[in-house]
């Protein structure tokens, strides 16, 4: 995917998808057909793909949060390509210029591979212009010192944790073609269209980035489907396996054949195993600090794991699922002193629980 840099918008061009990202309001607007970049627009790098758009602070900017690296883990039933997030970018939606995004170099736009990118200088001054305009006016009613030195030190760290949590972790993983929200049982008995898009099937509990699409998930345009990719948080882990086999330790100790040799078969069997772990963004702290449940239901620190052996034509998924224990409770400290305090009466308890 490219990314250009124009005026008013930053255009990412998938093929003859394109996202137009407003630099003016922050909006998203999808498009399919050819693409003709505006006057002035410069392609500054390549990604690969939208996780969303965030704003720290009801009076900050938009930020549009874009997949920098990635790496391939595998492939799940045969063909499904499974990625994990390695690095993101963040993208100021403002009129202002760009920081350093250091993308790929976009090898139809640039010869000199492995570098990377400056972001173009001075390519809006009638919108930087503008842009001092309000900025000027606006600081005419200025907050306090504090409250901005405050505000931008809570904007600084929020984007700080948001790049440890996808740059470090390792964690996030997505496909374009496989809906990793649900287990292989879920996929097979749910009663939607086959054909749908894989966002309107994601089990919302494992969709991690819902939130941060909203509006395009909320926009109900053809075009806007391409750019909704679902992400969990979790592990995934994909092998291929042998199974050998040893025609000498199918003799019993007398020195017989246990079985028909003539039919064994010698050569190695192979598998596929996969592992995958879906965390549930609903409540998703660690134990010291989330525990129980909460009203929707969802209780603390919930994980399934799924583990999928593939023997063509046999297919078998094993679930397990883990989390806090479906009750109100708290308990203060990592020791089992002071002791768990249940915070609501039984029949509280129960009817949550049962919702759980």
């Amino acid at each position: 995917m490219e990314v250009y840099q124009s005026d008013n918008h930053f255009i990412i061009v998938d093929g003859n998808h394109f996202l137009w990202c407003s630099r003016v309001d922050g909006s998203l607007k999808a498009e399919t057909g050819n693409f003709y970049p505006p006057v002035n627009a410069v392609c500054i790098g390549i990604v690969h793909g939208v996780v969303g758009k965030v704003k720290a602070h009801t009076d900050s900017e938009w930020k549009l949060i874009l997949i920098k690296n990635q790496s391939h883990v595998g492939h799940i039933l045969e063909t499904h390509d499974i990625f994990q997030i390695n690095k993101i970018a963040i993208l100021s939606l403002s009129g202002l210029e760009p920081t350093e995004l250091g993308l790929s170099p976009c090898p139809r736009h640039h010869r000199e591979q492995g570098s990377q990118i400056s972001l173009p200088q001075a390519t809006s001054k009638p919108l930087q212009k503008t842009w001092n305009s309000v900025k000027s006016a606006v600081e005419n009613v200025k907050p306090k010192k504090k409250e901005v030195k405050d505000k931008e030190k809570f904007e600084r760290r929020i984007y700080e944790e948001l790049l440890k949590l996808f740059n470090e972790s390792n964690s996030f993983y997505y496909s374009l073609t496989f809906d990793l929200t649900n287990s292989i049982q879920r996929q097979y008995t749910n009663d939607k269209p086959a054909d749908e898009p894989l966002w309107k099937q994601a089990d919302e509990r494992f969709f991690w980035n819902q939130y941060l699409l909203k509006e395009l998930l909320e926009s109900n345009d053809e075009a806007a489907k391409h750019w909704i990719v679902p992400i969990i948080q979790g592990f995934i882990q994909n092998e291929l396996c042998l199974m050998e086999f040893d025609i000498n330790k199918s003799l019993t100790p007398t020195g017989t054949v246990m079985f028909d040799s003539a039919r064994f078969q010698k050569d190695p069997l192979k598998y596929w195993l996969t592992i995958i772990s879906r965390r549930s963004r609903h409540r998703a702290g660690t134990r010291s600090k989330k525990r129980g449940l909460e009203e929707s239901g969802a209780c603390a620190n919930y994980v399934e794991t799924e583990q999928i052996l593939q023997f063509p034509p046999h297919l078998v998924s094993f679930v397990q699922v883990r989390g806090s224990v479906p009750v109100f409770w708290s308990q203060s400290g990592f020791k089992y002193r002071p002791p768990p305090r249940l915070e609501k009466v039984f029949m509280i308890d129960y009817t949550f629980a049962i919702s759980h």
